[in-house]
């Protein structure tokens, strides 16, 4: 079970990466898997970091969306790794 103040933790977090928001459902709480998964096979990884990240924040681990720290530091944008800083100084899991 989801935790409901986590999950809107998470939501926030989203804000800051509004281009990410169309693989959430944020009424029904829910992940887009197929768009993602889509998208995750369509694109290169290195374009694809942050919403690794954020799939990875959504299930708690990083196995799903192969997301490596040392491969996104590489390729993330200041603004990107702004949010993983955010996100580890203070981590949640939905």
């Amino acid at each position: 079970m989801f935790n409901e103040e986590n999950e809107s933790r998470f939501f926030k977090m989203l804000e800051a990466a509004p281009e990410l928001a169309q693989y959430w459902d944020k009424e029904e709480r829910m992940i887009k898997m197929k768009s993602i998964q889509t998208v995750l096979h369509r694109r290169p990884k290195e374009e694809c970091v942050l919403l690794r990240f954020f799939g990875s924040v959504w299930f708690g681990n990083s196995d799903m969306f192969d997301f490596d720290f040392m491969h996104a530091v590489k390729n993330m944008n200041e603004r990107e790794s702004t949010i993983v800083r955010r996100f580890l100084a203070s981590p949640f899991w939905p």
